[in-house]
């Protein structure tokens, strides 16, 4: 439970994500306030969630001890003008728009700011993301410790040291509910195609999926390949997958995929 005032400005789906979770986890609904163009949208999640709402981004913030930025990054610099004449000195400023700096987001301020940026996934609307955090120099242990309870509200909240990881949290699980799909999606095509229905074949991949991941965590002491060895019985038939791929290069096709996605979160960083 958070007793601080947290308010966020756009209303997409990562922004009502945390809203959600922070209810759940008993923060009240008065200390959530939300700002969207859209007077439409604003209407029905007031209804739904009976937060205060507006489309009004400097009543947002004037009221705030804790501010989210969760705008497109080609927007934040039009956001961050509006704001520029607020006094922020005591605000903590948390931003989930990909590949701007906390540099870059005090100079488009104008002013000194305790900043956070923040790089949640999809799966935090159903409390299961993982976000990565990183603070700036001005950000207090208090306020750390504010963020850490607010993303661990929609799943897991890790802290990176340099900002620049924050880039690599973006291509490893910003990012990476996709590669998870599209893989998911291979081994579904091809068990229907031998012969196994839509249903069963999802059924079956997506668990398979999921337990493998929590698997993963509930074996932390033990390495990613001691775990794939103890499923791989030499000349079965996970061996022969594994050998498959290996053939093919999925590792390396996964690590330029990542860093592809590094690359363009940077980009994405220097064009707004």
């Amino acid at each position: 439970m958070i007793e601080q005032k947290i308010g966020f400005i756009g209303c997409g789906n990562m922004a009502l994500a945390i809203i959600q979770g922070l209810i759940k986890q008993h923060t009240a609904a008065d200390n959530i306030s939300a700002s969207s163009p859209s007077a439409e949208k604003l209407t029905k999640i007031n209804q739904r969630m009976k937060i205060h709402v507006t489309t009004d981004n400097q009543e947002i913030a004037a009221v705030s001890e804790v501010l989210v930025l969760a705008v497109k990054p080609q927007i934040l610099p039009q956001i961050c003008q509006q704001l520029k004449t607020i006094d922020l000195s005591k605000t903590l400023i948390i931003s989930i728009a990909a590949g701007i700096t906390t540099d870059k987001i005090a100079t488009l301020l104008e002013q000194p700011v305790s900043i956070i940026r923040a790089m949640p996934n999809t799966p935090a609307t159903i409390s299961a993301g993982a976000t990565g955090l990183f603070a700036n120099s001005k950000t207090t242990h208090q306020q750390k410790q504010t963020a850490t309870l607010i993303f661990e509200a929609i799943g897991k909240a890790n802290w990176v040291s340099q900002e620049d990881l924050i880039d690599v949290v973006t291509a490893i699980a910003g990012s990476s509910p996709a590669y998870v799909f599209l893989f998911i999606q291979a081994m579904v095509e091809q068990a229907i195609e031998q012969g196994l229905d839509e249903t069963n074949a999802k059924e079956l991949a997506t668990q398979a999926v999921m337990g493998a991941a929590k698997l993963a965590q509930s074996k932390s002491d033990e390495s990613l390949k001691s775990l794939q060895a103890a499923v791989t019985s030499p000349g079965g038939t996970t061996a022969a997958a594994i050998a498959c791929f290996q053939q093919n290069n999925f590792s390396n096709i996964v690590k330029k995929a990542v860093s592809a996605a590094i690359s363009r979160g940077k980009e994405l960083g220097e064009q707004a």
